[in-house]
């Protein structure tokens, strides 16, 4: 087939472990893993992979990055009124919001203190609501940007969907598909622990990958399998924001912003600097950088307005509270979400990624099912996936993307 006649189904199983990858557990996906090359994907210390995969190059190019420091403005008088309310109050606020706004991101942090970001999040709500934005990010154009109406971005969150996608999406009439099946990584940030549970969510993804490699040979499409990380189990939780509250600094001379696995600082006096670096330091479970030392994992901001400090969590532990823990949102999403149900007794995740990229539950892998071609090398990065895809189809590679193709 030439390239210009070939068209691909991009099955994007986040969370899709290869810890957890058995003849036994995952029959269909073992085996197409032994009948094609599986290529090992290294990451960065993150939780949000897709705009680095689609677009070819780092954060600190294409800017999607949680969010960074905005300089402090005087408060109006209604913005003082409405910072009077106890948090619980305004962040409830927000949250009912958020219900009817999917745009409106961050609802969990007090009003006061998210004025003073700016977001750069993708959260996979935003992009399922709004798929325009994923054309380009800070002037980098995406594989979709590039590809135009012959590409398109499907999500689901629910097992429940999976056969009738199955059934459908291979004979759409598409370049290049992308369908994110986040219904497994949900699942396992809230059951992880649950073996019963997480065996059936595997065996039900097993089922889906096999439905939808028969329905790519029928039509004439070829499946990518695509895994950019996995999940490791819970086991501890580290009190950063009480140490912060705790430490005795006013938090007019700092501020932060906490992931599970990573809690980002900016200082704002040198004392306030002098007083909490040595109590991070001191925090167990969890290693603290500078910036400039996260150069070593492709962040390389060159200045401190993503982050000045970044304290990152060791495998298995979360920062709790967080900056998305909010206990009546934690009621809401435990009661209206199936998969979630577990967090209305239990608000701590059972399964978690995004540490540093050493660790197994931050190793990917990609899967091209296609007998006539050979990947290059043993081994890839986030930022090879564009250049790949594109080389695949026959398309010429944008000189800003600084990733490689493995073809």
């Amino acid at each position: 087939m030439n390239k210009s006649e070939r068209r691909i189904l991009v099955c994007y199983v986040p969370a899709l472990d290869n810890r957890y990858i058995s003849e036994a557990a995952t029959p269909a996906i073992a085996g197409l893993i032994k009948r094609h090359s599986c290529v090992e994907i290294s990451t960065i210390p993150s939780t949000e992979f897709v705009p680095t995969l689609l677009s070819g190059v780092y954060p600190h190019e294409h800017q999607v990055w949680q969010v960074s420091l905005e300089s402090r403005k005087e408060r109006t008088t209604t913005q003082r009124m409405f910072d009077a309310f106890p948090d619980i109050v305004t962040t409830t606020a927000q949250c009912i919001w958020q219900k009817f706004h999917p745009d409106f991101d961050l609802a969990a942090i007090p009003p006061q203190r998210r004025r003073e970001f700016t977001q750069h999040r993708f959260k996979y709500t935003r992009r399922s609501a709004s798929p325009d934005i994923m054309l380009e990010f800070n002037g980098h154009k995406t594989i979709f940007g590039l590809l135009g109406e012959t590409a398109q971005y499907q999500l689901t969150l629910n097992f429940d969907d999976l056969k009738t996608i199955a059934k459908n999406t291979p004979a759409h009439d598409l370049k290049f598909e992308f369908l994110e099946m986040y219904a497994l990584d949900l699942y396992q940030h809230w059951h992880l622990d649950n073996e019963a549970g997480m065996r059936d969510a595997l065996h039900r993804t097993d089922r889906f990958v096999a439905a939808l490699q028969e329905g790519c040979d029928r039509n004439g499409k070829t499946l990518i399998l695509l895994s950019d990380h996995g999940q490791e189990p819970v086991r501890n939780k580290i009190p950063i924001m009480k140490l912060l509250q705790e430490s005795g600094v006013p938090q007019a001379e700092y501020n932060f912003f906490s992931e599970l696995a990573c809690t980002r600082v900016w200082f704002h006096t040198e004392r306030a600097r002098k007083i909490i670096v040595p109590k991070l330091q001191q925090l167990q479970n969890c290693r603290l950088f500078h910036f400039s030392e996260m150069h070593q994992y492709q962040i390389c901001f060159d200045d401190a307005l993503y982050g000045e400090y970044y304290v990152m969590a060791d495998a298995g532990s979360i920062f709790f509270p967080h900056d998305f823990y909010q206990p009546i949102a934690n009621f809401y999403l435990g009661l209206f979400g199936p998969s979630q149900r577990s967090r209305i007794f239990n608000p701590i995740h059972r399964g978690n990624h995004g540490y540093l990229p050493h660790h197994p539950s931050e190793k990917g892998f990609m899967v091209i099912m296609d007998d006539e071609i050979s990947p290059s090398r043993e081994a890839m990065s986030l930022i090879d996936f564009a250049p790949t895809m594109l080389t695949y189809l026959g398309n010429t590679i944008p000189l800003n993307m600084i990733g490689r193709s493995i073809l």
